[in-house]
């Protein structure tokens, strides 16, 4: 398997600027052994990714916006484009979370705009993907469906950049993470679609992981699932240290050997 192990962290809005350099200050130390061999992004909000991507060293923690305009023209109050983003050290964009959706109104057509802006400005998109909670019982028709709207007109050239986060509605903010049989069907289902879409070398290429109430305790299970390439976390992705139990669950799962002291001796 060719494509890096993945660990995300989505702080939401949450942390502070000074906040973010403690984490940093923390956590860069404990996952040291897996910097360069694991693609490692964290999220913090827009107001942190300036100061957070001057005090990082090079090649280390890649830093993501938790999201960007569907616009390009700078008449838009409020809004933050993929470009300023990048400009401020984004590296990563997430686009189509649930809570945008739910928050903002946006829908499948507006997630695939802010798709070519981040592309447009050079930013990696990490699209998260799952069925609405009106569609547990259709899950495969309603990713298919999905998946068509939010890549349209992509090429295979930019979706072999991307990475995708499988993340059903209904495990957002609840305590336990889909079950493991439930992630492995989500995540083979998008690995299969786009290998039948942008063909097996763009698949196979790509990083899936799944999102949606991810713990260090829960991490070892899911990551059994041999389609998942990692995991995204939200509130444990805030604690430098729970987070570093995570990159450390995915690194040794994924990468051969899996050699490393651990990193939890806090």
């Amino acid at each position: 398997m060719s494509r890096p192990p993945f660990a995300l962290a989505n702080w939401k809005m949450a942390m502070t600027i000074e906040e973010g350099l403690a984490f940093l200050r923390t956590f860069l130390p404990l996952v040291e052994p897996w910097v360069g061999r694991m693609t490692i992004v964290l999220c913090p909000p827009a107001t942190a990714l300036a100061p957070m991507a001057r005090a990082l060293p090079p090649e280390t923690v890649a830093l993501g916006a938790q999201d960007c305009s569907a616009e390009a023209d700078p008449a838009h109050t409020g809004q933050l484009s993929a470009s300023l983003l990048a400009d401020a050290g984004a590296r990563w964009v997430l686009l189509g979370h649930w809570e945008v959706r739910r928050q903002q109104g946006d829908d499948d057509a507006r997630v695939n705009r802010k798709l070519h802006r981040a592309l447009e400005a050079g930013l990696r998109p990490i699209l998260l993907v799952g069925e609405a909670r009106d569609e547990a019982e259709e899950a495969p028709s309603a990713l298919a469906r999905s998946m068509a709207r939010l890549l349209e007109g992509c090429t295979a050239e930019q979706v072999a950049t991307m990475a995708f986060v499988y993340e059903p509605e209904w495990t957002i903010g609840v305590a336990e993470p889909a079950p493991v049989a439930h992630v492995a069907a989500g995540a083979d289902f998008l690995r299969n679609w786009l290998a039948a879409r942008y063909g097996e070398a763009v698949a196979q290429a790509v990083p899936i992981i799944y999102g949606g109430s991810v713990t260090p305790e829960h991490a070892q299970a899911l990551l059994a699932v041999p389609s998942v390439d990692g995991l995204g976390a939200g509130r444990k992705g805030r604690d430098p240290h729970a987070f570093a139990r995570i990159v450390e669950s995915v690194a040794r799962q994924r990468l051969a050997g899996g050699e490393g002291p651990p990193t939890t001796s806090a």
